[in-house]
C-alpha cells in the first residue's frame, strides 16, 4: 500500500529532530542545507550515489555490526537517496528481522522513487528491482525542495506525463495482441496526466502549489499502477528506448529530460493510435522549460541512431510490454530513423 505523503514547511528538520538512533542516507547538495537546521545529528551518516548491486551490498556490511532494531533509516535526496535508504531497510528486514523505521524525505521531485516499494538497483548496468521497503512516513518539505535546481524539480513530471505515450502503446497492444484494457484504470490515467497539463505554470516556477502537483501525479499514479498490477498505465516505449539508450551509452542523464523527448518519438511514431496530440505535449514542455532536446542533454545523433536501430530487438530480449515498438506496422529503416531524428531537433 502507497504511503501518502505529508506536506508542510521545514518537516525535513522536525523530522530529523524528533528520532533518537538513525542512519541519514542522503548526497551532498541536501545536507549542507539541513546540517545547519538540525539539532540531532545521524548516529551514521552516509552519501551514496552507486546503485550497483555489489555496492549496495557492501554498505549493508559496513553498517550490520553495528545497527540494532531501535535505529531508524531516513532517505534525504533524489532517487539514489531513497533507494539506498530502502534498500538497507530491506536488508536488516530480510537479514535480522529488524521492523527498523522508514523515513524517506526527497529533496527534488526528479522520479518517482520515494513513493514506490520496489527498490532500483543496477546489475550489469541495467535497472533491476529487488525487494520492497515500506516507509512509515514520506514527507514533503517545501523548503528543502524549493532550493533545489528547478530544472531538477521541473524534470520530474516526465515520469507521471509518460502516460501521455504509454496509454498509446497499451491501445496498440490491445488492437495487435488482444491485450485487456481496464476502461476506468485508463480514463484515471489520462484525468492524472490532465491535471498535470493543467499545472503548468505551478510546475514551471516550482511553487509550493507546483510541488504538490508533481507529488500528487506521482502519488496517484503509483497507486494507480499498484491497483492494476503493473505499471502498464504509465510506463511504455518512452521508457524502453531510455533503456536502451542507456544500455548502449552507458552514460546517467537526467531522468525526466530523457524521457521527455522519448514521449514526443513515441507520440510520433504511434501516429493515429497517440491518445494526446504530439503538439500538445511539445508545447507543455516548452511551457514548463523542460530541458528534453538531444542538445540540451548531449545525446549525439550517431548513439540516438544506434538506440532507434537496436531497440525492436532490445524489447524482445528484455521481455518488455508490447508497444510501437514490437508492432510490424512499425518499419523503422534509415529513412524512419532520419525524419525521427530530424524532428526532435526542430522543436
Amino acid at each position: 500500500m502507497v504511503v501518502e505523503p505529508k506536506f508542510g514547511k521545514w518537516l525535513s528538520v522536525e523530522t530529523l529532530d524528533s528520532l533518537n538512533k538513525y542512519i541519514l542516507i542522503t548526497m551532498e547538495e541536501p545536507w549542507k542545507i539541513i546540517e545547519k537546521k538540525i539539532s540531532n545529528e545521524p548516529t551514521y551518516l552516509e552519501f551514496n550515489y552507486d546503485m550497483t548491486l555489489d555496492n549496495l551490498d557492501k554498505l549493508y556490511d559496513s553498517f550490520e555490526p553495528f545497527i540494532t532494531d531501535n535505529y531508524a533509516i531516513v532517505g534525504i535526496g533524489g532517487g539514489t537517496a531513497c533507494d539506498t535508504a530502502k534498500f538497507l531497510a530491506w536488508k536488516f528486514k530480510e537479514e535480522f528481522n529488524f521492523n527498523l523505521e522508514l523515513y524517506l524525505i526527497p529533496s527534488i521531485i526528479s522520479v518517482d522513487a520515494f513513493l514506490c516499494s520496489s527498490i532500483a538497483v543496477r546489475i550489469d548496468n541495467k535497472v533491476n528491482y529487488v525487494g520492497e521497503s515500506n516507509p512509515k512516513e514520506i514527507i514533503i518539505d517545501y523548503d528543502l525542495i524549493g532550493k533545489a535546481p528547478k530544472l531538477l524539480n521541473r524534470a520530474g513530471v516526465s515520469d507521471t506525463i509518460s502516460i501521455t505515450s504509454a496509454l498509446g502503446d497499451w491501445v496498440i497492444a490491445r488492437d495487435e495482441i488482444n491485450e485487456k484494457i481496464d476502461q476506468k484504470v485508463f480514463n484515471r490515467a489520462k484525468d492524472i496526466a490532465t491535471e498535470l497539463l493543467n499545472a503548468r505554470n505551478e510546475i514551471r516556477d516550482v511553487t509550493e502549489k507546483g510541488i504538490k502537483a508533481l507529488v500528487d501525479g506521482f502519488y496517484n499514479e503509483v497507486v494507480l499502477c499498484e491497483e492494476w498490477g503493473n505499471a502498464r498505465p504509465e510506463e511504455g516505449s518512452e521508457h524502453f528506448l531510455a533503456y536502451c539508450l542507456e544500455s548502449i551509452t552507458q552514460q546517467h542523464y537526467i531522468h525526466g529530460n530523457l524521457i521527455g523527448m522519448n514521449i514526443l518519438i513515441s507520440l510520433y511514431l504511434q501516429e493515429e493510435y497517440a491518445q494526446f496530440s504530439i503538439d500538445e505535449i511539445s508545447q507543455y514542455f516548452k511551457d514548463i522549460q523542460l530541458e528534453f532536446t538531444p542538445e540540451h542533454q548531449k545525446i549525439d545523433d550517431n548513439d540516438l541512431r544506434m538506440a532507434l536501430n537496436q531497440i525492436k530487438k532490445y524489447v524482445i530480449d528484455e521481455d518488455l510490454f508490447y508497444t510501437t515498438y514490437n508492432s510490424p506496422k512499425l518499419k523503422l529503416d534509415n529513412k524512419k530513423i532520419d525524419d525521427i531524428i530530424r524532428y526532435i531537433k526542430s522543436i
